[in-house]
C-alpha cells in the first residue's frame, strides 16, 4: 500500500475528528503550556536552524501519548509509562517520537523555503473553506475551538499547521514535475526499487460473492482461456480489467497490506512474466502476474524516503526546559486538565 508520511497524512484528519484544543482565551496558555509549565511561546527547539516554539512540540507529545495510551486501552492492559522498551522507557518512546514528528513537519518548511514553495492566497481561502466547513459539522464555530480545547490548538494553530500539510502537497507535486530540482533521475529510482525489493504484479480476481463454488468453477474457466492464449501478457491484462480487481498492475513492498499475506509471498516465488496457479483466499480466487518493476511507481515512496531521511539527520539543538521535561507528569496533568475542564 502507498502511503506518504504518517505524521502529514494523519495532519489532514485533524480538523475532521479533532475532540479537543484550545478555545480562543485571549492569549492564556492552553492545556499544553499549563500541563508542561512551559512557556508555550517559548523556544524549544530549532531544526536545521528553524526555531520552534514549545507548543508544538507538546502538540506532537500530547498526541503521541494519546495514541499509546488508546493502544493500552484496546489490549485492556495497564499503561505504564515506566515499562522498558528499546532505547529507554514508554515515556522516552513517547517523548522521541514527538521529537520526530516536530522535526519532520519543521523539516518540510525547510524544504519548502529551499524550493521555493508558499502558500498562495487560493491555498489560504480553500483552508478558511475547510474551517468553515469543520465548524459547521461540530455546530458552529464556538463548539469548533471549544473541540480543539484538549490538543492544545485554537484557530490559528490548527491552521498552521494544515498549512503545513498544504506545503508538503507542494513539495510532492515538484517531485513529479519534470525538470524541477526534486524530480528523481530515473538512475535513482532504479536503485531504489533494488533496495526496497517489492514486487509488481497484475491480479486477475474472482470475487467469492455468495456462491464460492459458482467462483471456483468461473477462476478454473479463465485460467484454462488464459493458458490457451497466443499472447498471455496481452490475455492476461484484458482478464484482469474485466475481473474483481479494480486496482490494477501494482507495486508491493515487503508486509504489503492491499494483498492477503500468502497472495504477496506467491507473488515473490513468481519470475517475471510469470502467471501463478489460482490462488484461494477468504474474497475469493486470484491468478497473479508478475511484471518488470516500474521505478516510476516507487516515486512516491522515494519522496517520503528522501523527505524522512532528511528529518532523522536533521540538527536539532534542544533547550533546556525540553530536557527536563517527563513526559509522563505532563501527560497526567494534561489528563488531569481534560477531566477538570469537563466537569460541570
Amino acid at each position: 500500500m502507498k502511503k506518504r508520511v504518517t505524521a502529514l497524512a494523519l495532519l489532514l484528519c485533524l480538523t475532521l475528528t479533532a475532540c479537543g484544543g484550545e478555545r480562543d482565551s485571549g492569549g492564556q496558555a492552553s492545556f499544553l503550556g499549563r500541563a508542561a509549565e512551559i512557556r508555550e511561546d517559548l523556544t524549544l527547539l530549532t531544526v536545521d536552524g528553524r526555531e520552534v516554539p514549545a507548543w508544538r512540540y507538546l502538540y506532537w507529545l500530547a498526541y503521541t501519548c494519546d495514541r499509546i495510551r488508546d493502544r493500552y486501552q484496546e489490549a485492556g492492559t495497564a499503561l505504564d509509562w515506566a515499562a522498558p522498551v528499546t532505547g529507554g522507557t514508554l515515556a522516552d518512546y513517547a517523548k522521541d517520537q514527538a521529537l520526530a514528528d516536530t522535526a519532520l513537519y519543521a523539516t518540510v518548511e525547510n524544504w519548502a523555503e529551499r524550493y521555493g514553495c508558499a502558500l498562495t492566497e487560493e491555498d489560504r481561502e480553500s483552508m478558511e473553506a475547510s474551517w468553515a466547513e469543520n465548524a459547521e459539522s461540530h455546530g458552529g464555530e464556538t463548539a469548533y475551538l471549544a473541540a480543539l480545547e484538549a490538543l492544545g490548538l485554537d484557530r490559528q494553530r490548527a491552521q498552521e499547521l494544515e498549512g503545513v500539510g498544504v506545503l508538503y502537497g507542494k513539495l510532492y507535486a515538484l517531485c513529479g514535475q519534470e525538470g524541477s530540482a526534486l524530480a528523481p533521475d530515473q538512475a535513482a529510482l532504479t536503485a531504489f526499487a533494488e533496495e526496497r525489493g517489492g514486487v509488481t504484479v497484475d491480479r486477475i480476481l474472482v470475487a467469492a460473492g455468495e456462491d464460492r463454488e459458482a467462483a471456483r468453477q468461473r477462476a478454473a474457466e479463465i485460467f484454462s482461456r488464459l493458458n490457451g492464449a497466443a499472447d498471455q501478457g496481452t490475455e492476461f491484462a484484458a482478464l484482469a480489467a474485466a475481473g474483481d480487481d479494480p486496482a490494477g498492475p501494482r507495486t508491493l513492498q515487503p508486509g504489503e497490506e492491499t494483498l492477503p499475506p500468502s497472495l504477496l509471498e506467491a507473488a515473490e516465488e513468481l519470475a517475471e512474466g510469470q502467471c501463478s496457479g489460482i490462488l484461494e483466499s477468504e474474497e475469493g480466487f486470484s491468478i497473479l502476474r508478475r511484471l518488470p518493476t516500474d521505478p516510476a511507481a516507487l516515486a512516491e515512496d522515494y519522496f517520503d524516503h528522501l523527505l524522512q531521511t532528511a528529518a532523522e539527520n536533521a540538527a536539532v539543538e534542544t533547550a533546556e526546559p525540553y530536557e527536563k521535561l517527563d513526559a509522563a507528569a505532563f501527560y497526567q496533568a494534561l489528563e488531569d486538565l481534560r477531566t477538570a475542564d469537563k466537569r460541570p
